[in-house]
């Protein structure tokens, strides 16, 4: 995640960072309605890496109010920035035909972190023991949904069993859906792609490969649209 992302200069851990803040403001406005954030939706953001005596180090990667807890509801997370970055952007004025600075605030619940190799097994096996209480605790929700982001393969050993094992944890509106490794994407997914103008044919799969951060986002709204539609 040290390495600059494609053509730019920014590395990949602070875009990454910058597409889950992006999102998860997004998915606070969504939940937004007149009588403040609804509880829509629980959130966590699970980073994981290896210190210097390669051993691995999982956890929440919030920072500010919520930083270490491994899940949060979404009306925690809209109220709760650890803090307002303000950036500016260059937009054409119509009237003028020049390009103008406007400043916008950005909330950020996380920064980027790049350290170490890539301990997957272990933070897959973490996941699995937040799901499986989430479930117990929500059993007719909309199942959990899991995005995992790499830039590394398997350090620890072969991660597809414990892919597997979370793919199997279930409520009862169906299996958790876990991408990049990579479940089928239900009906509702592949309406929401095809309308952004992705062409999903059935049996596609929840996978990117080398994936913009804006096409990321993009991805992460269709989930959470899904679930909100049917929760």
């Amino acid at each position: 995640m040290e390495e600059p992302s494609g053509n730019s200069n920014k590395k990949k851990s602070q875009g990454l960072s910058d597409a889950v803040n992006a999102w998860l403001h997004n998915m606070a406005i969504r939940a937004s309605g007149d009588e403040g954030i609804r509880d829509w939706m629980d959130v966590g953001v699970i980073g994981y890496r290896t210190d210097q005596a390669a051993a691995p180090i999982i956890g929440s990667t919030l920072v500010g109010p919520m930083a270490g807890q491994p899940l949060v509801s979404i009306t925690d997370i809209g109220n709760n920035p650890a803090r307002i970055d303000t950036t500016t952007q260059l937009i054409n004025d119509p009237e003028t035909g020049e390009n103008i600075e406007i400043p916008f605030d950005n909330p950020v619940w996380v920064d980027p972190v790049a350290e170490g190799s890539t301990p997957m097994c272990h933070v897959l096996h973490f996941a699995h023991g937040i799901l499986a209480q989430w479930i117990q605790d929500h059993p007719d929700s909309f199942p959990p949904i899991v995005v995992h982001i790499s830039d590394g393969e398997s350090q620890d050993g072969d991660p597809v069993p414990y892919a597997a094992a979370i793919q199997n944890l279930a409520t009862t509106d169906g299996n958790v859906l876990l991408f990049n490794m990579s479940s089928p994407l239900p009906e509702v997914f592949a309406r929401g792609a095809n309308a952004e103008g992705i062409p999903v044919q059935p049996g596609a799969r929840g996978m990117a490969f080398n994936a913009d951060m804006v096409v990321l986002v993009k991805f992460l709204d269709m989930g959470t649209r899904a679930a909100m539609t049917l929760r």
